[in-house]
């Protein structure tokens, strides 16, 4: 409507204002234009006409996702379901994910519809649309199971490597803000039951994509994310090893205590390591940066060492690098 230079009055009928419907309701409101809409002519019992585009075929293309609204998702040759259950206002778009990834489309999607989610997550369907990213199937009725809005878990805190310290459990919606997070259940350590609580994430659909395709579930998000991690290591060490000459890989480890920082470093020293015991940067914490000989045979390892002594003195591990 942002082209209208004048306001057309318009004898609108109570029922199409309370249903809008169609075409019929926005001929309404359109201004005549020469040879393209003819306005409501009372007299002559004729309807209005657009034959640039319908009202109900834009709705269609356009028109907001719906609960229990089915898509399909491209995974290279295979084929993946999501459902729409909720709406995660700020969030996004609450969906669950079925289980099994398929060659072709299944002849019955509503037994599909019907089966028990692998988990739940947020995504933002919008936007997956606009990039046809995943196609909308059909509407189908939310299964009684996953008809209330799904307790999930929320991490907290996280080390400086990464490791979730803490989780609060709860409803999904409702673990922002400070009053909904003391209500909210908080663990250090998860049970087995759990670890296969859906997270509180958002995921763009092309990222939803990549972790069905890994087979990702909450129980293995940690497995996984060690994996990355492990193989984003990895292919460092081997960039540094094959391309550049270097004489000592740098590792940082912090304490909130000097004294700590210095057993930490004692430590280190008896290893052959040359180590240095400074104030970090915040000026709160204390930084031990280790330098370890070259080259580095396993840095997976090495950063496994190195986490387990900054625990004994309650430190943190920082990660590694090397000056070429």
């Amino acid at each position: 409507m942002a082209r209208l230079a004048r306001v057309v009055a318009v004898d609108v009928p109570h029922h199409v204002t309370q249903r809008a419907n169609g075409a019929a309701f926005l001929s309404q409101l359109t201004p005549a234009r020469p040879n393209r809409v003819q306005l409501n002519d009372k007299k002559r019992g004729k309807r209005s006409v657009c034959p640039r585009f319908s009202g109900e075929k834009m709705f269609k293309k356009s028109g907001k996702p719906k609960i229990g609204d089915l898509y399909e998702i491209k995974i290279g040759a295979e084929l993946a379901y999501i459902q729409y259950t909720h709406s995660g206002a700020a969030f996004g778009d609450l969906i669950r994910v079925l289980p099994g990834k398929f060659s072709a489309r299944p002849q019955d999607l509503a037994s599909l519809a019907r089966q028990k989610e692998l988990y739940f997550i947020f995504t933002t369907l919008y936007h997956g649309l606009r990039k046809k990213e995943l196609e909308f199937i059909g509407n189908f009725p939310i299964p009684e199971s996953a008809a209330q809005f799904p307790t999930m878990r929320k991490e907290g805190a996280r080390s400086r490597e990464g490791k979730v310290l803490n989780w609060y459990i709860g409803h999904g919606l409702r673990m922002n803000t400070v009053q909904e997070m003391q209500q909210a259940l908080h663990v250090r350590e998860l049970a087995p039951d759990q670890k296969k609580l859906s997270v509180v994430q958002i995921w763009p659909v092309s990222t939803l994509a990549l972790e069905i395709a890994q087979g990702w579930l909450p129980e293995r998000s940690e497995e996984l994310e060690k994996a990355a991690r492990k193989e984003h290591d990895k292919n460092q060490q081997n960039a540094l090893n094959e391309g550049l000459q270097f004489r000592f890989v740098d590792h940082f480890l912090y304490f909130s205590k000097q004294g700590n920082a210095v057993q930490a470093a004692e430590r280190l020293k008896s290893g052959g390591w040359s180590v240095e015991v400074r104030m970090g940067a915040d000026q709160k914490n204390w930084l031990v940066l280790a330098k370890q000989p070259a080259p580095v045979e396993d840095i997976e390892q090495t950063r496994e060492q190195l986490e387990r002594l900054a625990d004994e003195f309650h430190g943190e591990y920082d990660g590694w690098g090397a000056n070429v």
